[in-house]
């Protein structure tokens, strides 16, 4: 799996992680996101309709300033070199069902690991992917539910965050 954290050395157990570790006896330890910092708080009712209108067009509100802007203005210390591993993770898919003619059923899995990876990344202390990022990636992965979903509403979404944060985000030191 790609590294999306940043480094390529591999994770280290966290004190207190793994079987009997954790905050409840022997429960995992859960890094509740803070208040002020899910996609829903700065856009009401999000993908509760999907990617896409009656009509099966996508719905403008998912590329537009209006609606991506507050995301990207929420995305703190999250850098291009995350940003840019996370999407071209997704445009490396894109390009195996397009130029190599793998389907859907073929990616789905690899997609699947955006979840794996963000949920990773937000587990380390201190995260190394902000909470807004994290819940944009979360909601995202679990929304997609097919194909179409990918290539036509998905990506040009997330690609519509990657231009709206352009300039935002902050460089590796």
């Amino acid at each position: 799996m790609p590294d999306f954290q940043g480094h390529n050395q591999p994770s280290r157990p966290r004190a207190g992680s793994g079987a009997g570790g954790g905050a409840r006896g022997g429960a995992p330890e859960r890094h509740p996101q803070r208040p002020g910092n899910r996609v829903a708080e700065v856009w009401p009712n999000y993908l509760r309709s999907g990617y896409f209108r009656g009509d099966g067009t996508l719905n403008p509100e998912m590329v537009s300033r209006e609606r991506i802007g507050p995301v990207a203005d929420c995305l703190g210390e999250l850098t291009t070199g995350q940003m840019r591993r996370f999407f071209g993770h997704c445009r490396a898919l894109e390009t195996r069902m397009r130029a190599l003619g793998q389907g859907w059923n073929k990616v789905e899995a690899d997609f699947r690991k955006l979840d794996v990876a963000a949920e990773d990344a937000h587990a380390k202390r201190p995260p190394k992917i902000p909470d807004m990022f994290y819940d944009f990636i979360k909601a995202n992965v679990a929304a997609v539910k097919c194909e179409k979903d990918f290539t036509q509403g998905f990506l040009p979404h997330f690609e519509a965050l990657v231009g709206f944060s352009a300039g935002k985000l902050r460089e590796r030191n």
